[in-house]
């Protein structure tokens, strides 16, 4: 072996102890299972008024974001901020767990948590938030309970502003200085993740 290919060797070793072992080790997706429960939590918990697709939408895209979070990313510190923060461990290690507690709490009203009618999800979903200790929503989804996660991202979201305010606002979208004179359109029913309701 020449000198110049062990040496190199040695650098690529070296290289790979400083990767954090927590890049290499990502949670798992949500299976196909998690995503009919995490459906079925959005039936009682995101606004009637997204209607079914709307709520789709929403889930869908709570899905894609668990999917691509990643461990230790760069966070935005904000302006005047010199402290670099870092995005925590993925909230969505702990949510198989909580799906399958609120699946077993189902079982003593002789069902799935799926298969639970609205009232009885709604009731399930009370006792594991309590059960959890959350009192109140927080900025983004931390994995302190999967249901508060899913409303943390919907309702801090622009459409959910939108919503609320019956108005298409575009919280965090530039409307640029031609229409900044101009109040937000007014629309009776908004849409949600580009899904109008029903």
């Amino acid at each position: 072996m020449k000198r110049r290919t062990l040496l190199q060797a040695i650098a690529v070793a070296a290289a790979w102890v400083r990767v954090p072992f927590t890049a290499l080790a990502q949670v798992a997706p949500l299976s196909a299972a998690d995503e009919a429960r995490v459906r079925a939590i959005a039936d009682v918990v995101l606004p009637g008024e997204l209607g079914a697709a709307g709520r789709t939408a929403v889930v869908d895209r709570f899905v894609r974001w668990v999917r691509n979070y990643r461990e230790g990313a760069e966070m935005d510190h904000g302006y005047g901020f010199t402290r670099l923060r870092r995005t925590p461990a993925s909230p969505a290690a702990k949510y198989g767990v909580q799906l399958d507690a609120l699946d077993r709490a189902s079982r003593s009203r002789g069902s799935t948590f799926a298969a639970l009618d609205a009232a009885g999800r709604r009731a399930v979903l009370a006792e594991a938030i309590g059960a959890a200790k959350v009192e109140r929503l927080p900025a983004r989804p931390t994995g302190e309970h999967v249901a508060v996660d899913l409303m943390a991202f919907y309702f801090n979201s622009p459409e959910a502003n939108d919503l609320a305010y019956r108005a298409a606002i575009g919280r965090d979208a530039c409307r640029g200085l031609p229409d900044s004179d101009r109040r937000p359109r007014s629309e009776s029913t908004p849409s949600a993740f580009g899904v109008r309701s029903e």
